[in-house]
């Protein structure tokens, strides 16, 4: 896949509502501006975000956001690498097989 294909664009005053995940996600503007509502809790005031292209804001598993174009945005919806357990798992795999190598080979010299 593309990147232009893995782009949302939103027109100007268009706005999206949508619930993040399953997972966490970053949020990346390629171009335009982006206006960014999160909705508050008991336990914390909504925030209002700017961001710009280039800009990029991290969103968490299962929070409500609304995002709004000014005057247009194109921008993706991203899986940080800490949102793929898989992935975690199979990093920490190959940095261990790494480190007992390293040592096979230390005891090997001594």
């Amino acid at each position: 896949m593309s990147e232009s294909q893995a782009l949302w664009r939103l027109a100007e005053g268009e706005a999206l509502s949508f619930k993040v995940g399953p997972g966490a996600r970053e949020l990346r503007v390629s171009s335009g501006r982006l206006w960014l509502t999160q909705p508050g809790r008991p336990e914390a005031p909504s925030e209002d975000v700017w961001l710009q292209a280039g800009q990029s804001l991290a969103l968490a598993s299962g929070s409500q956001v609304v995002i709004e174009a000014w005057p247009q945005a194109d921008f993706q919806l991203l899986v940080p690498p800490s949102a793929c357990p898989a992935l975690q798992a199979r990093q920490r795999e190959s940095r261990d097989a790494r480190g007992k190598a390293a040592m096979g080979r230390l005891l090997a010299a001594a």
